[in-house]
């Protein structure tokens, strides 16, 4: 049995996008592959305006097939699923839990109105849909500045770019959402991720050349480039690239995870790295539990726990605990009570441990488990909802109870 204490809360309060989206009354413009959804105007401040859309499913009411294994508590209800199109490779929730970003290989990111969602409610679900330029390629990587009204993207050619969702053409025959560059590479192949420090102060994002480059978000220029200890600096080899990024809930910390098999830690101090961990296999992502005592990464065979604490201001990581899974984990994170860690996998499923039990529990039944290999989870700052995507295209919502 594993012995801790937990937090509820570990994500920052922001300004409602009522609130951040009033005065001039903002439009965004739905454009989208489906003709039901294209070139239509979304006014994010008031009630979206009325588009058919056939992308929604709620939870059907038939009865399901029995979990693949007992079920557990805690536990995890299937809501509903949106179609975004192509590879879903990047969800994230706004900082209020109001909306759901998605992005994939259409080249588009959406946002959906998670009340309009749960409802299924046709008339104001309306996902707005911003065209990402070519010369990014697609997304790879997207998170919701503090205070929802920018979000920041990362792209398979290494750049980081961060979209004024306040100021959207409304010219529906000329859409465009304004933004600009923060780092602008010319790389191919490359997939970069972006997360916000806790305090919504701090921008990180990883790059090509294996380093993490970090911004002061209020002035958005470059405070710091954080190296790793192993890997390819020079960009020459993959594996030295990092594959996941996340800070610790009480903001100490940085970890990034790379294929190389190596978690490399920095503080946020005084930015410096303060310990590199050698899995022994590739690392495809990283989490903190909720009280920043556990830091969890997955791999081809299920995903590792390790104590994370400092001790007479040195970072000491200890008990290191083994769970298997059912394939390569390539997204995971902690629920709010940090009782249980779901991880997505190459083998379309979605999972959970219970860290207190340390076993795996599969807890969703088979027909709502997603039908090709997982990419993403991101749980609500509300802590009740959670989200998947995979490469089927599909993004799921899931209630946690």
């Amino acid at each position: 049995m594993l012995n801790r204490h937990y937090s509820l809360a570990f994500m920052p309060s922001a300004l409602s996008l009522l609130t951040v989206f009033g005065g001039a009354m903002p439009v965004a413009i739905a454009q989208s592959p489906d003709p039901t959804l294209a070139h239509r105007p979304v006014n994010l401040s008031q009630s979206l305006q009325s588009v058919s859309s056939p992308s929604v499913s709620p939870s059907p009411t038939a009865t399901t097939a029995p979990p693949i294994l007992a079920q557990a508590s805690p536990s995890l209800d299937f809501v509903a699923q949106m179609q975004h199109g192509n590879n879903v490779n990047a969800i994230g929730f706004s900082n209020n839990g109001q909306y759901l970003a998605s992005t994939g290989g259409d080249r588009f990111i959406r946002v959906w109105h998670i009340d309009s969602v749960l409802v299924d409610d046709q008339d104001s679900l309306v996902p707005v849909a911003i065209a990402v330029p070519e010369s990014d390629g697609y997304v790879t990587s997207l998170t919701f500045a503090p205070g929802d009204r920018y979000l920041v993207t990362a792209t398979f050619n290494g750049n980081v770019r961060v979209w004024d969702l306040q100021n959207c053409d409304p010219d529906p025959e000329i859409y465009f959402c304004a933004s600009n560059l923060l780092l602008d590479q010319d790389y191919k192949g490359v997939s970069p991720v972006v997360r916000f420090h806790p305090n919504g102060q701090i921008l990180a994002a990883s790059n090509y050349d294996g380093t993490v480059t970090l911004w002061d978000w209020r002035s958005q220029q470059i405070i710091n480039i954080l190296e790793a200890e192993t890997g390819a600096h020079d960009g020459s080899r993959i594996d030295g690239r990092f594959s996941s990024l996340s800070f610790s809930p009480d903001g100490q910390f940085l970890a990034a995870g790379s294929h190389d098999t190596t978690i490399t830690v920095w503080t946020m101090e005084d930015f410096e790295r303060v310990g590199v961990i050698d899995t022994g296999h590739g690392v495809d992502s990283v989490a903190f539990s909720p009280d920043s005592t556990w830091l969890a990464s997955g791999n081809l065979y299920g995903i590792e726990l390790r104590s994370i604490r400092v001790s007479r201001g040195r970072l000491k990581i200890d008990e290191e605990l083994l769970m298997d899974g059912q394939g390569r984990v390539n997204t995971l994170t902690f629920d709010a009570t940090g009782q249980m860690v779901l991880g997505g996998d190459n083998r379309n499923n979605l999972l959970a441990w219970d860290l207190e039990e340390e076993e795996m529990l599969t807890i969703v039944p088979a027909q709502h488990q997603h039908t090709r290999p997982m990419l993403a989870l991101a749980l609500s700052p509300l802590g009740e909802l959670m989200a998947s995507s995979s490469t089927d295209g599909v993004i799921k919502l899931w209630h946690m109870y």
